[in-house]
């Protein structure tokens, strides 16, 4: 079941870019607030983002308009784990991923934005401003 669920995603997002993008609107010693835009629609209102150097701190602070939230459950997780799992074992892999215990909270466009920002934070920069691209 779960390597269907899988499968129909990426056939369904085949061709298909969806992106957010982001900016830094304000920084105050070790805090820096960022708006994120779904689709850059910039005509909406835009989701804050709050990064903290000091704490290694990030949350969504606000969802955006346009964007949306949802609890993920630990079963429906795995059930993808259990999809790349197999997909890494039909190619004859050995690194598997691990079973969640604990539901996942998802914002959808806020959580690609805030992998952004991290990807940056990890180099030891910090971004004014970005774009996240997937399919």
């Amino acid at each position: 079941m779960g390597l269907e669920i899988l499968k129909n995603c990426i056939d369904k997002c085949r061709g298909t870019q969806i992106l957010v993008t982001f900016e830094m609107v304000e920084q105050k010693d070790n805090l820096y607030t960022y708006w994120y835009y779904p689709e850059n629609k910039r005509a909406l209102r835009p989701g804050i983002i709050v990064v903290d150097t000091i704490r290694e701190y990030i949350e969504i602070t606000r969802v955006a308009e346009g964007d949306w939230e949802r609890d993920i459950p630990a079963a429906e997780i795995n059930e993808l784990v259990d999809a790349i799992n197999q997909m890494e074992a039909e190619s004859g892999g050995t690194d598997f991923s691990e079973y969640v215990t604990e539901d996942e909270h998802s914002i959808y466009y806020g959580d690609h934005a805030v992998n952004e920002i991290i990807k940056y934070l990890r180099k030891g920069e910090i971004p004014e401003k970005g774009i996240r691209m997937w399919y």
